[in-house]
């Protein structure tokens, strides 16, 4: 009996090492945690509280020294490098989230709501979908819009109304 609790606590600690590696969504080390538990009350039914006990303040301070080591050493490990970015990607350099110049030519532009816009959602102009938002107002899908700013990658909208369409 004591080989299983041993063993069930054993895998426990290599499921949770294991979880690092191995893309489960958690599930990994989720099991390598009820492992560490089983194990300590196998150990506390069989054994009794003293050795119980040792186990249980073994976990309680290994756990958090795993978890310490692994996110110090983990970059740097032949996974890690390959699964953590470790460039700057600077403005300077010419990265940004968004085309400023696409966005720029939509000022003053036409478009169609695809959503409702409150004060956020989907119109087409040009042909192309774009995230907008309005400045506060409500505008009902399929209504006519017009691009008043681009703040960015922020384009502010409003609608149009019938005599001020071209």
């Amino acid at each position: 009996m004591v080989l299983l609790a041993v063993g069930l606590y054993i895998m426990g600690y290599i499921a949770i090492v294991a979880e690092f590696f191995i893309p489960a969504g958690g599930f990994v080390g989720l099991a390598g945690v009820g492992s560490i538990i089983g194990g300590i009350i196998l150990i506390y039914r069989n054994y009794g509280n003293g050795l119980g006990l040792v186990f249980l303040v073994a976990a309680l301070i290994l756990t958090p020294v795993l978890m310490v080591l692994y996110f110090k050493y983990f970059p740097g490990s032949f996974i890690g490098k390959r699964l953590i970015l470790f460039k700057d990607q600077k403005k300077e350099q010419g990265f940004t989230a968004h085309t400023v110049s696409v966005y720029e030519k939509l000022e003053g532009k036409e478009g169609i709501s695809l959503t409702p816009l409150r004060p956020a959602g989907t119109v087409l102009i040009d042909n192309r979908r774009y995230s907008v938002v309005t400045s506060g107002e409500f505008i009902e899908r399929s209504r006519k819009i017009k691009v008043l700013r681009v703040e960015g990658g922020r384009m502010i909208v409003e609608k149009l109304n019938i005599g001020e369409e071209k």
